[in-house]
């Protein structure tokens, strides 16, 4: 006849039976909800930000999809080689204006919205009205394009301008735009919406505060 067990021992195997049933709860607990959690519905993925282009011609000649969005805020300056008062404000206002937007980590660039040339000569500071116009040079068609980029680099130059221009072949985005005359500003806001216009020649104080008031949209 085998000997009685000892109540401790009963107790320690009734203990180590019951440790292991919970142990077998817990895990069958952890795989169901991991199986729950796999076949449940999942988070839609974020919607990626759509870029905003303009199709233009840089000035190597190479049409190019220049971007309007992605940016607190894009500043595009519509111009022509002739007109003064666009000018005026190439030479004293938009080098320091084109600082300030690239520091606030904006994008600025400068579009030739005109077929027509002539190289103007800018008023001295303050007195814009005292500038003189281009000659209005109508090129033949088949020299439209690298006549017109030409002038703009020459223009670029002339200005010491520190942003990239593009020329508007076939005036297909002032035309888009509504363009009404030199020079003209637009102020799109991160997902490449225009949010403010300004026209005609503007300070630098007018400019920037258009560009905040663009950055707050």
């Amino acid at each position: 006849m085998a000997p009685p067990r000892s109540k401790q021992t009963g107790r320690n195997s009734t203990t180590i039976i019951i440790i292991a049933a919970a142990v077998v709860l817990v895990v069958v607990a952890v795989v169901w909800g991991l199986a729950l959690g796999s076949s449940g519905p999942k988070a839609a993925p974020k919607a990626k930000a759509k870029t905003v282009t303009v199709a233009l011609v840089n000035m190597s000649g190479r049409p190019t999809q220049v971007s309007l969005s992605g940016k607190p805020v894009t500043v595009v300056e519509f111009f022509a080689v002739w007109c003064p008062y666009c000018a005026y404000d190439s030479r004293w206002v938009m080098p320091d204006f084109a600082a300030k937007v690239k520091k606030a980590g904006g994008r600025i660039f400068a579009v030739d919205a005109s077929q027509q040339l002539g190289q103007a000569v800018p008023g001295p500071l303050g007195h814009p009205e005292q500038g003189i116009e281009g000659s209005h040079l109508q090129p033949p068609a088949s020299q439209e394009e690298s006549m017109s980029l030409k002038a703009i680099a020459h223009y670029k130059a002339t200005f010491h301008l520190p942003f990239s221009l593009y020329y508007d072949e076939g005036l297909t985005y002032a035309t888009q735009v509504g363009l009404q005359g030199y020079p003209s500003f637009l102020f799109y806001d991160a997902k490449g919406k225009a949010v403010v216009g300004l026209e005609g020649w503007q300070t630098e104080s007018q400019l920037w505060q258009a560009y905040q008031q663009a950055a707050k949209k």
